[in-house]
């Protein structure tokens, strides 16, 4: 039994795509692929007829060895890349793969990670040892099937029957993020982001891999790409709920300052409207804390004067609209009319401007909240600017009956 484990390993060994020579571009066909197909060619009815013989599950010391073995040459031949030519995905050995183990054990390698007849932890365990083996800061994008394996693997983690230790099953992840190919920190920020869904804050609480962690997410604060954008927050997210208390707030700190400079700098307006959402999440987690950065209240006044262009309107306004609303619900104490009165300014010309309900809406609690953080004094004297104003011809109804109502309501 032990030897036929070891012919089966042997032959996977030949399955799997070989260390290439260079690092792995994008339609570069390699000689190495070749080899690897022509091995599946000739030999993988063989490793079909040892399984078929063999019970790997239940008389062999090496059954979570070799299903390891086999689970990562499934993924292999299931994952998308060059290697994969159109003649290895007609012969459908994924689908064969899958039968065998169908017909002998009645599960599928699809499943074999949510199956109680196996050792889910040791398997898995093993491959993402045998992954990280391979896969080093040198050498990880000469092994490009594999990179694609780690993140088919960890991608439904979730549902796996195991337990996760971020130490041995992030370092793949993470070199991915700091790589400079937008593509590999996609998948690092995604692969990331399943895997910290399944853990909990006692994690993190023996030694400081967050730390680790966090270095690698706050390198990519910068990056401009906006899918590379939109991935980091979502992973951020996930973070930051594990983060243990007594250095979450200095975290959050430093992440607010982080989104607020990107903010001050950035001229993508759709990169501008992520960075808004990402921020009203910090906000609500961090609350007065936020008061800290004051240049935030610059740069709302700022993108709420761009969003008087119609192009800007559609993309930008609502994201902003939000995030102010979010800041003032924690840090209104520090919002100051002698200091602050261009916020007030920049919101009754967007009022003016807009005209959908539900916007204006937003934008009028937004005013009266306001007003109502001033002094009688300062009331009286946005009462008198507000007269002069009704005063004047204005198309916009709405806006004339909104302006008014306050001056009555001040009146009274």
């Amino acid at each position: 039994m032990e030897e036929t484990c070891d012919k089966i390993i042997k032959y996977i060994s030949r399955f799997l795509l070989c260390k290439l020579s260079k690092e792995y571009y994008e339609n570069d066909f390699r000689s190495e692929y070749l080899v690897r197909n022509n091995q599946l060619k000739e030999h993988f009815q063989e490793l079909l007829r040892l399984l078929e013989d063999q019970d790997l599950i239940n008389h062999s010391d090496k059954a979570s060895s070799t299903l390891s073995y086999i689970l990562i040459l499934y993924l292999e031949l299931l994952s998308k890349g060059p290697w994969n030519t159109e003649d290895i995905i007609s012969s459908d050995y994924t689908g064969k793969l899958n039968r065998t183990f169908k017909n002998k054990y009645d599960i599928t390698l699809d499943g074999i990670l949510q199956c109680d007849k196996i050792n889910a932890q040791e398997v898995f365990d093993k491959c993402i040892k045998d992954l990280h083996k391979n896969m080093t800061t040198d050498d990880f994008k000469k092994h490009p099937s594999l990179i694609e394996v780690y993140c088919l693997l960890v991608k439904d983690v979730k549902a796996y029957n195991i337990k996760l230790n971020p130490v041995t099953v992030l370092p793949v992840a993470l070199l991915l993020i700091d790589d400079y190919v937008p593509a590999n920190k996609i998948k690092g920020l995604k692969s990331c982001t399943a895997i910290l869904q399944c853990l909990n804050i006692e994690d993190f609480t023996i030694g400081n891999y967050y730390d680790v962690v966090y270095s690698s997410l706050k390198k990519n604060i910068v990056e401009k790409d906006k899918v590379v954008t939109q991935e980091l927050f979502n992973c951020f997210k996930e973070f930051l709920n594990l983060v243990p208390p007594d250095i979450k707030t200095n975290k959050l700190d430093d992440i607010f300052s982080e989104i607020v400079d990107q903010l001050y700098t950035e001229s993508n307006l759709y990169r501008k409207a992520d960075c808004f959402d990402f921020l009203t999440y910090v906000i609500e987690m961090h609350g007065i804390h936020c008061v800290k950065k004051k240049v935030f209240k610059q740069i709302i006044c700022d993108n709420l004067d761009i969003c008087s262009d119609d192009g800007v309107y559609e993309i930008l306004l609502q994201h902003v609209l939000e995030c102010l609303q979010t800041w003032v619900k924690y840090c209104w104490c520090v919002w100051k009319l002698s200091a602050d009165h261009k916020m007030l300014s920049s919101l009754f010309k967007i009022l003016y401007l807009t005209k959908k309900e539900s916007t204006r809406k937003s934008i009028k609690e937004l005013i009266l909240t306001l007003i109502n953080l001033c002094t009688e004094d300062e009331q009286a004297e946005i009462y008198e600017n507000l007269q002069e104003l009704s005063k004047m011809k204005c198309s916009n109804q709405d806006f004339v009956s909104f302006t008014e109502g306050i001056v009555n309501k001040t009146t009274e």
